[in-house]
């Protein structure tokens, strides 16, 4: 059978505010953590790219070109299982700027719990995930994963736990109506000094008044580098696809419990965690989980290997070489007292120069590193160009005023309807009936049901005349033409139609048709109506402003930042066609001046220097005069040319520390004893005594009395 191919890939535990990361072999069937690196604290998005990057510097050669990488996120980065939004911009640019490759993602509970079921697949604990102002608390029963919730954090670590626990209770049932009776406390933003201060808090409570449980829960703090383990763990059987959970023994989930953990005598059954299920059969009879022995220095990134391997072992094919002695091993048996004896003389020699040069000549450097606080405050500014000073309680900003003009057209379908055509035409005879001559103007309206005829011309018509005898009267008569006065068909009236002549009486005048009418014709056609132009004005100067925001936007560099305030002014306005003219579209060319708003960038970086430092704790100070704004989303205010700016601060602040005091304090004592002593003060974080040569530090344990011989530096 041929050797499995052995693959490497990185994981990276990322939070709000840490970032760390491993080493990971795999071969598709066992997974071995070979190196990971120190806890990184950031405070925004190139940070974190640094930050990042230091840590894969720490995982050694290996790792160089190693790019395939699967990342555990805070589970408030994850909605529906998936990175929100809001992440995926941060983890996008960290990934492209360290090339790394995503091929895989999971929340940190959930790679918790299985790493958990993957030591113990009848694991039951309480698992305490503690964040700067929040925890998790992982609840796992017999192997089953049954609830994760977030609390808040207080000043009383005992209540917030007593509260997470009546949420949970709500799970115990008469089989299993207990919690279980480990309590493990884990982080990667507290240092185990901090988890320790809560154990003791903690255990001082008795826990069994609680009826959740039946005994004293034994509370653990877990070491440094658990949860990067368990990640790593977790993330083999994301990229392996292989299921880790299998009926292993005790002593085999040492690595990932924090104690040997009694065989549960519950029949074994499927766990699930967030949706992935566990299969107890997907893992060949034989297989075990290995653990190299653990060390307890948490600073030593090997200490540690999980591997999954073949419980049987092949034997070796190879037979060992017959040793030969060399002529430099005869030579040294035939001397041996005269070489020893010279070596023993050389080496007296030098320890009798190095304990000189070790008592009165070396020199000590201490390195501190101070304790650190991520600051973080929204709050909202207002940019107000009628102020003369920036006014920095009341986080408002000087800014001043400017304008853009920007031109643009647009076009739009016309909607009004409007009647086009031609008009009736005719001749007819008009009867005088009276006694008097009469004179018609042009224009005088015939009409017949409502449609109106006009005379073409001005013409008189003669008076009635009375018939010769009495027998009757002869009516004066005129011929004239006649043209419908609105368009349409309706007005093609036939031959010998009766029309009244404007408003006189039928026993006055009277007009009939000659010949049948002709030439009226109508039909309907586009015409501009106002609510077109109304529209388009609208559109086009909200699609105007839109291009002058981005235009804004590209033009804001160097610091210098311009924000249209949403007032704006009509410059121009040049419409194609007017209200009721035919035709399909209209046109319309459009000139705005927008109102600006300029402000600085090192202005608003001084307004939010000076709002950190009032969240500053006591004893602590900014490590940076310019802080991050992670956002500045602009909103113009109602009403005014005020702008408020919605923007995310945030800084690292580091303990103020008094290096000549320090020193003072560490001058002629042990060095380890001096580590402790520097390490207990709330402000430091870490403390490293460096000997200079740096073997002294196998020889020396006694840092020199001397304070020209020994100096404290804040570590980098």
């Amino acid at each position: 059978m041929s050797e499995p191919t052995k693959r490497h890939f990185l994981t990276v535990l990322l939070t709000d505010s840490v970032v760390q990361s491993a080493l990971v072999l795999s071969d598709g069937q066992t997974v071995e953590l070979k190196e990971f690196s120190s806890i990184k604290t950031y405070f925004d998005r190139q940070d974190l790219i640094e930050q990042l990057d230091k840590s894969l510097q720490e995982l050694g050669p290996d790792s160089q070109d190693v790019v395939e990488t699967i990342f555990a996120f805070d589970q408030e980065w994850l909605v529906d299982g998936e990175l929100s939004d809001e992440k995926k911009p941060v983890v996008k640019q960290a990934a492209e700027s360290l090339t790394l490759e995503a091929v895989g993602q999971c929340a940190i509970p959930e790679a918790l719990a299985e790493a958990r079921l993957i030591g113990d697949e009848h694991d039951s604990c309480l698992l305490l995930v503690f964040k700067e102002a929040t925890f998790e608390l992982i609840f796992l029963e017999h192997g089953q994963f049954i609830d994760l919730l977030q609390i808040g954090r207080s000043a009383n670590v005992v209540d917030d736990l007593a509260e997470a626990l009546a949420r949970v209770a709500r799970h115990l049932k008469d089989s299993h109506k207990y919690f279980p009776d480990k309590v493990l406390l884990s982080s990667v933003a507290l240092s185990t000094k901090e988890l320790e201060l809560l154990k003791q808090q903690l255990v001082a409570v008795d826990w069994t008044t609680n009826p959740g449980f039946s005994s004293t829960p034994a509370i653990v703090v877990l070491e440094a580098d658990y949860m990067i383990k368990s990640v790593s763990l977790s993330a083999g059987k994301v990229l392996t696809k292989t299921a880790f959970l299998a009926k292993t023994p005790t002593s085999a989930a040492s690595l990932i419990n924090d104690y040997a953990v009694e065989k549960s005598t519950v029949a074994p059954t499927t766990a699930s965690s967030f949706g992935i299920s566990f299969d107890h059969t997907q893992i060949a009879n034989g297989s075990r989980l290995v653990s190299s022995p653990v060390a307890t220095d948490s600073k030593s990134p090997n200490a540690q290997e999980l591997v999954l391997e073949p419980a049987a072992t092949k034997e070796s094919s190879f037979s060992s070489p017959k040793k030969v002695r060399s002529p430099w091993l005869r030579f040294y048996l035939s001397h041996q007292k005269m070489i020893l004896l010279g070596i023993g003389s050389g080496l007296l020699a030098l320890l009798i120069l190095a304990a000189v040069f070790a008592l009165f000549l070396s020199k000590v450097t201490v390195l501190v590193s101070p304790e650190e606080s991520l600051l973080q405050k929204t709050v909202k500014i207002t940019l107000d160009p009628s102020i003369s000073e920036s006014d920095f309680s009341k986080a408002t900003l000087k800014a001043s005023m400017a304008n853009k003009t920007i031109t643009g057209q647009d076009v739009l379908a016309t909607t009004g309807i409007g009647l086009v055509g031609d008009k009736a035409k005719g001749r007819v005879v008009i009867y005088n009936k009276t006694k008097e001559e009469v004179e018609l103007d042009a224009a005088t309206e015939l009409s017949k049901d409502g449609i109106i005829f006009l005379t073409d011309d001005k013409v008189k018509i003669p008076a009635a005349i009375e018939k010769d005898g009495g027998s009757g009267v002869d009516y004066g008569s005129i011929e004239v033409s006649v043209t419908a006065q609105d368009i349409g068909a309706e007005a093609n009236l036939n031959k010998e139609t009766k029309l009244r002549v404007a408003d006189y009486f039928d026993d006055e005048f009277a007009a009939t048709t000659l010949d049948t009418f002709a030439g009226g014709s109508s039909r309907e056609v586009r015409v501009v109506a106002e609510a077109d132009r109304q529209q388009l004005a609208t559109s086009l100067q909200q699609k105007l402003m839109a291009d002058a925001k981005k235009e804004l936007e590209q033009e804001s560099k160097d610091g210098v930042y311009l924000v249209p305030t949403g007032v704006n002014k009509v410059l121009s306005s040049d419409f194609s066609a007017e209200i009721g003219a035919e035709t399909e579209s209209l046109t319309l060319s459009l000139s705005l001046e927008v109102e600006v708003i300029k402000y600085l960038s090192a202005d608003l970086k001084k307004l939010g220097f000076a709002i950190l430092e009032q969240e500053l704790p006591a004893g602590y100070v900014l490590l940076d005069q310019e802080p991050s704004l992670l956002s500045d989303k602009a909103q113009v205010a109602s009403g005014s040319s005020r702008v408020n700016l919605n923007v995310d601060l945030s800084a690292k602040a580091t303990a103020a520390l008094d290096l000549d005091a320090l020193e003072k304090q560490v001058l002629g004592k042990n060095w380890l004893e001096a580590v402790e002593l520097l390490e207990d003060q709330a402000e430091i974080k870490k403390a490293e005594v460096l000997y200079m040569p740096p073997f002294l530090s196998a020889i020396m344990r006694t840092l020199p009395s001397d304070a020209n011989r020994v100096t404290i530096q804040l570590s980098k």
